[in-house]
């Protein structure tokens, strides 16, 4: 990368959205409040795994590519 000409940067605000959770992993995001309880569907901010698992989705997606033309840093 040192040589490269241009350089990107991508904005993931939503990228953890974008990430759905397994049925059975669900209820490990389960809060309640007085009147209902919920638990998320997609992938939360705040969680501890949350970072690692978004990265290795990013560096899944940018495959060969990876360290040759594109980096991914969370």
């Amino acid at each position: 990368l040192s040589q490269a000409e241009y350089y990107t940067t991508i904005d993931f605000k939503s990228g953890y959205f974008q990430v759905g959770l397994d049925p059975e992993d669900r209820p490990k995001t389960a809060f309640s409040t007085r009147d209902q309880h919920y638990q998320f569907t997609v992938l939360p901010q705040g969680v501890t795994n949350g970072p690692p698992a978004f990265q290795r989705i990013v560096s899944q997606i940018l495959g060969p590519t990876r360290w040759q033309y594109s980096l991914a840093y969370l």
